[in-house]
């Protein structure tokens, strides 16, 4: 997807105020709940929206909107695309945090072996904020990550692409760099990515159906390739804005939440420079006003909006098997949606 669309998805991160943090999901399938928002602006758009399939809206720790489209069943798992790799992020959070990793500072030759000795300078924090300086191109068409999946050994095409700039100097849009950290998630625990996750993520937040694929050379995609429900999505959009907490349980640090969905990319990386709309650890963030806002994003609007501020949680799919031109409309409609929900909030 081209940078100047994911940015576009953060334009309504614009003027939010303090507000409070909450514990846990309340949930009912397919509900509009009573709220002070109105909420018919947003059911209207998402009628007209093309290839929606779920919209859900957490407010104030409620779910005030819970609605599946063109009979898409409510229990049906969503492919949530690169929004998966917000989540690639977290694990390496966790395992941070427990201690099977030390730190982002870590170099990726403690974990990879012998072949990543050819990437001497690349630390993990790199992989996370897509700043590896690995030669990799992932436009609209077939890419570096087609090619990636294709050749049946992930990790040695990663391995064999040359360093085409200084690790950290650049950022440059890379599934290649977030599937990496599965490597180095695999070798640090001695737990498959899937395996991990659900021990310390999944089962912790109540997410019990779930997939995520395996490559050919037996490891779990990190960049893509999570399918999970779509009011599971929304959890973890709901941990982050109360500082690692589910249900009364800590699962991720403040600290790496902070860092996550901080500015992590070198300054000037995008086309336009929109101040405050970045990268940060496997999430899209912006800081428009001083105001904080950040997001997980997949192919053809897969999204969870997450404003803390405004204690606001947004969480959609559509169907991602369509054209680039397609994808990039639903992308659109994702930020149309969001940005009616906010409007309604600053009223």
């Amino acid at each position: 997807m081209k940078i100047s669309n994911y940015l576009l998805l953060l334009v309504f991160l614009i003027g939010v105020q303090n507000c409070g943090q909450n514990q846990s999901i309340n949930t009912s399938s397919d509900q509009t709940n009573p709220s002070s928002i109105d909420l018919k602006p947003v059911l209207e758009q998402a009628k007209k929206a093309p290839n929606l399939r779920s919209l859900l809206i957490l407010h104030n720790n409620e779910l005030i909107i819970e609605k599946y489209y063109d009979s898409y069943p409510k229990d049906s798992l969503d492919h949530l695309r690169s929004a998966s790799k917000s989540f690639m992020a977290t694990l390496i959070g966790i395992a941070i945090d427990k201690g099977f990793i030390d730190s982002v500072e870590d170099p990726i030759t403690k974990y990879l072996g012998e072949k990543a000795n050819k990437k001497k300078g690349i630390a993990i924090k790199h992989f996370l904020s897509m700043t590896s300086g690995l030669d990799w191109n992932e436009g609209i068409g077939y890419n570096d990550n087609n090619e990636m999946v294709e050749s049946g050994n992930p990790f040695n095409y990663l391995m064999d692409k040359p360093i085409a700039h200084p690790p950290g100097r650049f950022w440059n849009y890379s599934t290649g760099d977030i599937h990496m950290l599965s490597y180095i998630l695999t070798d640090a625990t001695g737990m498959s990515t899937l395996e991990f996750a659900n021990k310390y993520l999944f089962k912790p937040m109540g997410i019990g159906k779930k997939k995520l694929q395996k490559f050919g050379d037996g490891y779990y995609a990190g960049g893509s390739r999570i399918q999970l429900k779509p009011k599971d999505m929304i959890k973890l959009g709901q941990m982050y804005l109360n500082n690692g907490a589910f249900n009364g349980q800590q699962i991720l640090s403040k600290q790496f939440i902070e860092a996550a969905t901080d500015l992590q990319n070198p300054k000037g990386s995008f086309a336009n420079n929109a101040e405050g709309f970045g990268y940060g650890y496997g999430w899209w963030v912006g800081r428009p006003m001083g105001v904080k806002g950040f997001m997980a994003s997949g192919y053809a609007g897969q999204n969870i909006f997450v404003l803390p501020s405004l204690d606001l949680i947004v969480a959609c799919t559509h169907d991602w098997r369509v054209s680039g031109q397609q994808a990039i409309e639903q992308q659109d409609m994702a930020e149309t949606l969001a940005g009616l929900i906010v409007m309604e909030l600053l009223k």
